[in-house]
Parts: structure tokens; C-alpha cells; sequence
């Protein structure tokens, strides 16, 4: 099989000829940006340095994927928030939220394809699909209801607002959720082959349970019923009281980190998702040694992986020799 029938029948529980070994998370490292010469923050906003920087995760690295963009901040910036580039070694962030008052005065604008960069993500992903469209899944990411919610109003105060304004909370979500829609339908236009919404301020590290099924669920099941592409949901942290409510949203695959145990997951996910992860990008990938890495590849693999990938984004400064040894983990694997 290639990398993109693999990764592809990983994700959805089909058969596959071996465990893939991919990233449905952040790929941008500082040894891929000195190699490719596509650096950060230039590549954020440059559709052909964006590319570049993508494929050095299956050039330089083996990692099965090309996946854009490099943070989560696309859509917050094209909705009004302030947002910072970053560095080489720093991803964007938001500074201001445009709407810590509430959202009765947000329009989704009539133009939203057209702003800030989401042209440029487009783009690349056309670029991506004519590079590699058969041979590697192009995988897009980008901010789940509930993070992009809190980067129109401040996640802090979304939280609080959950008990105190639950009305406004749901604006928030609502009007994230639409824009997601939207955004989601223009991706697999453009040619994405798996889209992957991040929220990691969906958590249960930062929302009770209760509240995500009660809040946030119902956005993110809205989200993937009109996703007609492959749909892998990521939340970070400790998601363990949450994980069969994320799989009962309908995504074709869960993305967690190593802060979920990977057969605990497997049995809460049970026959309604595959699961993605695990190894830790901090411990592991960033300042592990090549034989932790392979320790742990193994043991997720073990544990019932259905694709092995990093638990969450890659740190800028990962070493290319870790990533690497993932992957040989992979194909040298036998049980």
C-alpha cells in the first residue's frame, strides 16, 4: 500500500498491510524549516513555503502525511482576532479576542474565504494535491468549535460564561461552528483527503464532562456530520472521562495524547472510532533519545494504535533523528 491508502484505511478501520506512521497534528520543525528553507513565520502566510515545509515531514522523516497549516489561528485571525506570527520557533497566537463582550454583534462575513489566510491554506492544499494527492493524504487542521469560540471571546471567559451565561456561550459556539462548516466544505474542495479539527479548549483539563456533553458535543457531531471527507477529531490532555462521548460524535478517528492511556482508549472508543497517538511530543519526540522513542512506538502499537503518530503537535525544536525512529518502530515492528 502507499502512505495515503494506508494512513486512509488506518483512520476509517479498514485493512491495512502494515501500522502507518503519520501526524494529524502540527509537523513543523526548526531542522525541517533549515532544510527546506521555508521557515516560520513566513511559511504561515506563503502557500508555496507552506508546502515545502509539509512534505519535509515525509521527505526528511518518513512521517506518512502532508499536513497544513502549522497553529490554529487561521480562522480566529480572518474573524477579527489580533493575532501574533510567532517566531521560528514560536506558532501563532491570539493576543485580543474581538469579542469579550459576547457575540450579538458577530456576522459571519459574506467573504470569509477571502480573509487573512485562509486563501493561503486553500491554496496549498491545491499545491499539495497536485504534488503528492496520490501517494500522500494531504491533512488539514484547524480550530474546533469550542478553541475557536475562545478565541472570539477568551476561552477563560468562555469557561466562566458556561455557568453564569450559558446563552451566550452557546452563541459562541454556534456561530464557531458555522464557520468551521464552511471552511471544512472549501478544504475538501480544494482537495483535502482528511480534516482534522483541533480543540484543545474542548478538554476535560478545562471543562467539566458535564459540561462537554451537555456544551460542546452537539457542535462537534454537527461539525462532522457535514465533514464529506475522512474526519479525525483531536483534543489534548487528559480526555479519559470524555473519550466515548468524542467517539460518539461521529469522526472516523480520535486523536490523543499520551496523557490518555492507549488501551483505555481502545475500549472506550470501542467499534465507533480508530485511535491515533500516542507518543508525547514534549518527553519523548523533543528530549527523548531515539531508543525512548522506539520504547514507546512500540508499546502504543502494543496497546492497539490504529495509526501511530505524535500525541499531539510537534515542538519547533524536535530532532529529526526522533522522528525517525518512530517510524522505523513502525516497520520493524512484529508481534
Amino acid at each position: 500500500m502507499n502512505p495515503r491508502d494506508r494512513v486512509l484505511n488506518a483512520l476509517t478501520g479498514k485493512s491495512v498491510d502494515r501500522i502507518p506512521v503519520t501526524a494529524v497534528t502540527q509537523t513543523g520543525t526548526v531542522e525541517f524549516m533549515e532544510a527546506t528553507g521555508a521557515r516560520w513565520p513566513e511559511a504561515h502566510s506563503n502557500p508555496e513555503l507552506m508546502v515545502k515545509l509539509a512534505l519535509a515531514a515525509y521527505e526528511l522523516a518518513g512521517l506518512e502525511t502532508a499536513r497544513i497549516p502549522f497553529g490554529l489561528t487561521v480562522l480566529a485571525d480572518a474573524l477579527g482576532a489580533e493575532v501574533n506570527m510567532g517566531t521560528i520557533d514560536r506558532q501563532p497566537s491570539v493576543r485580543e479576542h474581538p469579542y469579550s463582550s459576547g457575540m450579538s454583534e458577530f456576522k459571519i462575513p459574506e467573504n470569509l474565504l477571502e480573509l487573512k489566510r485562509i486563501p493561503v491554506v486553500l491554496e496549498a492544499v491545491h499545491l499539495l494535491k497536485e504534488k503528492v494527492g496520490g501517494s500522500l493524504p494531504v491533512i488539514v487542521g484547524f480550530e474546533g468549535p469550542a478553541t475557536l469560540a475562545g478565541h472570539l471571546m477568551g476561552i477563560e471567559r468562555m469557561a466562566i460564561w458556561t455557568r453564569k451565561k450559558p446563552v451566550e456561550v452557546k452563541r459562541a459556539l454556534e456561530a464557531a461552528t458555522e464557520v468551521n462548516v464552511r471552511y471544512a466544505e472549501a478544504l475538501v474542495k480544494a482537495g483535502a483527503d482528511v480534516l482534522v479539527p483541533c480543540d484543545p479548549s474542548a478538554s476535560s483539563d478545562l471543562f467539566n464532562p458535564k459540561d462537554f456533553e451537555a456544551m460542546i458535543k452537539p457542535f462537534l457531531a454537527r461539525l462532522a456530520e457535514e465533514i464529506r471527507a475522512v474526519k479525525v477529531l483531536h483534543i489534548c490532555g487528559k480526555v479519559t472521562p470524555i473519550v466515548r462521548a468524542m467517539a460518539e460524535t461521529g469522526y472516523d478517528s480520535l486523536s490523543i495524547e499520551e496523557k490518555v492511556n492507549m488501551k483505555e482508549a481502545k475500549r472506550l472508543a470501542g467499534d465507533l472510532a480508530t485511535i491515533v497517538g500516542n507518543i508525547s511530543p514534549a518527553k519523548t519526540l523533543l528530549l527523548g533519545t531515539p531508543q525512548e522513542v522506539k520504547k514507546e512506538s512500540v508499546q502504543a502499537i502494543n496497546d492497539g494504535a490504529d495509526a501511530l503518530a505524535p500525541g499531539c503537535g510537534l515542538a519547533p525544536r524536535t530532532p529529526i533523528a526522533n522522528l525517525k525512529a518512530m517510524v522505523e518502530a513502525a516497520l520493524k515492528y512484529k508481534s
